[in-house]
């Protein structure tokens, strides 16, 4: 995403994202004259903490009033040796370095403002400093520099009863995990910030929680739950709003639940919601407000269709979109319009507005609002009977979910559950050290005698032998979650996207093929139905595939060893696909020793052999070959290969072919699809029967791969 991009959008979010804590600090004229009038009257280290007080009011508006303020409060505390507000000063200069958008100077004041309160243990004002710096990482994209900072400032916060910015930690953890897809972490995390909140007595922190948990809810297509919190937040903001006339945050919400109802097609009620903001945003004169409110009425008036006015919405959108710069909304204005022409039977017009909001969506890097443009363009295309299009649309779209499946998000999931995992540590940390303290504070109120005090030390070294011992038992623990996570989204993603995918895309053009039927010729036909054939085909194995997987997860598969003769085995199991290497006219050779019994689970290696010869039919090339082998090595295992002269696999993915976390999977030699759940699979099988599994392989030559299988003992 280029930087003309970048820089709004990270001026919208950072308003978005902070707008709880700035509206809190809001004060009337009459509030910030009377702290005016009280530094005349206040003297040493009262009239220092109102003149900070009065600097972080009036900031925004009266930059330089505020940095003398803060400059006199700054020598006024070093004269008397106050660090605590020495420390605040510093962090005021970097809060008005930030508005300034001096990041430089910005981080150089509250880095000298975190050497003071480290040296004064002054957590309060730490909590602040170490949020603010995570806020600037925010800005910058540095999303795990930026939890990590959060993470930091909710353990001081949480010392010093820090509620309020303990709420905005919590509020900045859970967007971030949001914006990523990991919705319940950042549930988990907006009520922790909720609840602080809460504490701190911030209604409007409370109204803006409730609002990213309805956010998050219809992200998750949970349109009632959704509503319910948008209501909670929308009740707290009116109410706001009726004793300081400021209604962003009332029409915030109005904006959403308009946008709720528009899905459930609700198009009276959503007009109205959206009519809503549409005079809020002509109130305070706000032209992002107002080319959003003027967007959503053209998707309304479009889904009602009404073209002619669906196009004036959006046009006057597209307009004042281009006076604020806000790039990130055109494409799905140039969508719309689009679709506008196209009902109104301007097709080459319409297909022109959106390749054109494509084209804006592929320069902002935003693949979700592509996924929805190819989604419509293959309605369309196959609206209008134009086959060929429809699959290459079809395909473009398959090509996105898999980048986004792929984890194309710009954290990734193992560097979030790293930062999951020292949050919840540090959070156990503080609680035994916040209960040390209140066992010191005893002790010295009670003044306990010598022997206690030993005691009290054996205790203490008890205790740290059990944070150890606890501690090493938590890594354990997190270490299966990690495995249990990766494969848990592994599954998702197969599902998701290998099954659900193929099916939905067998369904529309089955029932396209059903309603133009007449309209093809028989070449064509026969040429479809081979194309659906093979989908059919890859969705039955990957279904198989999964079933029997799905079972060894639950340990549901039994091991049933029986005495059997290896070559009946091998020729019984690869039976079915003959008829596949044939097809790509592969010669399937066999170089098997007729003397090996085994002793074996039949069913478990049916399945290793079916998964392994397929893989290699599937990754060698036209006119190829593959060779079966067997012998017996060590006296005491069966050692079967196959070896294909394929395309090979590249050594940097050796290391990784048997990872369920691995999302790599290279593509048949004629596009055959692999999810990579056969060999884990096979490897599961194979260990089953007491064996074991190797692979070699060379980039463009060809791969071998080898297992072993207990002979039958005498």
């Amino acid at each position: 995403m280029n930087k003309k991009i970048i820089l709004p959008f990270l001026f919208l979010l950072t308003i978005a994202f902070t707008y709880s804590v700035r509206s809190q600090d809001r004060f009337s004229i009459a509030q910030i004259d009377s702290l005016r009038k009280k530094i005349d009257s206040k003297k040493g280290l009262d009239k220092i903490s109102t003149q900070l007080e009065l600097a972080l009011r009036i900031m925004e508006n009266e930059g330089n009033e505020a940095r003398s303020l803060i400059n006199s409060a700054l020598i006024a505390a070093k004269t008397e040796n106050n660090k605590n507000l020495e420390a605040r000063a510093y962090y005021m200069l970097g809060r008005i370095s930030e508005t300034l958008d001096n990041k430089d100077f910005s981080v150089a004041y509250y880095d000298t403002a975190l050497i003071i309160t480290e040296f004064s243990g002054d957590n309060w004002n730490k909590g602040e400093i170490l949020f603010r710096k995570g806020i600037i990482k925010h800005n910058s994209r540095e999303e795990i520099h930026a939890l990590e900072y959060f993470n930091a400032s909710l353990q001081a916060s949480r010392l010093s009863n820090n509620f309020k910015i303990m709420g905005s930690a919590y509020s900045m953890m859970g967007t971030i995990f949001r914006v990523n897809g990991l919705y319940d972490r950042a549930i988990e995390y907006i009520v922790n910030s909720k609840l602080n909140y809460g504490k701190a007595g911030s209604t409007e922190g409370k109204a803006w929680a409730a609002y990213i948990l309805g956010r998050i809810y219809a992200d998750l297509k949970l349109p009632q739950k959704a509503l319910e919190y948008f209501q909670e937040a929308l009740g707290i903001y009116n109410k706001q709003a009726s004793i300081d006339g400021n209604k962003d945050g009332v029409a915030i919400c109005y904006e959403q639940i308009g946008l709720l109802n528009l899905d459930s097609g609700n198009f009276k009620e959503a007009n109205r919601y959206i009519d809503s903001t549409l005079i809020i945003y002509t109130a305070n004169k706000s032209k992002y407000g107002l080319s959003n409110a003027h967007k959503n009425l053209g998707m309304i008036e479009y889904s009602m269709g009404n073209y002619e006015m669906a196009e004036k919405y959006l046009n006057e959108s597209l307009k004042i979109k281009n006076e604020v710069g806000d790039l990130l909304n055109l494409p799905t204005i140039y969508e719309y319009l689009g679709l506008c022409l196209i009902g109104k039977g301007k097709m080459h017009q319409g297909f022109g507005s959106l390749n054109q909001g494509l084209t804006l969506a592929i320069s902002n890097n935003q693949k979700k609002v592509q996924l929805n443009i190819y989604s419509k363009l293959t309605e369309v295309y196959l609206s209008i009977n134009d086959l060929k299009n429809a699959i290459s649309s079809q395909k473009k779209q398959i090509e996105i979910q898999d980048l986004i499946l792929s984890g194309a998000a710009n954290i990734k999931i193992e560097q979030l559950q790293a930062i999951y995992e020292i949050d919840k540590k540090n959070g156990q940390i503080i609680e035994l050290e916040r209960q040390n303290e209140i066992n010191s504070l005893t002790i010295k109120q009670h003044r306990i005698s010598q022997l206690i005090m030993i005691i009290g030390i054996f205790i203490a070294f008890l205790i740290s032998v059990l944070i150890y011992w606890f501690y090493n038992r938590m890594r354990l623990k997190n270490l299966e979650l990690k495995e249990t996570n990766a494969a848990k989204d592994k599954l998702f993603a197969i599902i998701a996207h290998d099954l659900r995918g193929p099916t939905g895309s067998l369904a529309t053009f089955l029932e396209h093929i059903n309603d133009t039927f007449n309209d093809h010729s028989p070449t064509e036909l026969k040429e479809i139905l081979l194309s659906l054939y093979k989908s059919a085909e890859n969705v039955s194995i990957l279904l198989e595939n999964l079933l029997i997987w799905a079972q060894s997860q639950l340990n549901k598969i039994q091991y049933l060893p029986t005495e059997l003769k290896l070559t009946d085995v091998i020729q019984n199991s690869i039976r079915g696909l003959k008829q596949s290497a044939d097809n790509k006219q592969i010669d399937l050779k066999f170089e098997l020793n007729d003397q090996i019994f085994v002793l074996v689970d039949l069913n478990l290696v049916q399945s290793i052999m079916r998964n392994l010869l397929s893989n290699a039919i599937k990754f060698t090339h036209r006119g190829g070959s593959v060779i079966i082998k067997s012998d017996v090595r060590y006296m005491n295992s069966a050692y079967i290969s196959i070896i294909d002269n394929g395309v090979g696999i590249e050594e940097s993915s050796l290391s990784k072919i048997f990872d369920i976390s691995n999302t790599h999977h290279t593509i048949g030699t004629e596009n055959e699809k692999s999810t990579g759940l056969g060999l884990i699979l096979v490897k599961e099988f194979v260990e089953k029967n007491n064996g074991t599994i190797t692979i070699e392989s060379q980039k463009g030559k060809g791969t071998i791969v080898s297992f072993t299988l207990p002979l039958i003992q005498g």
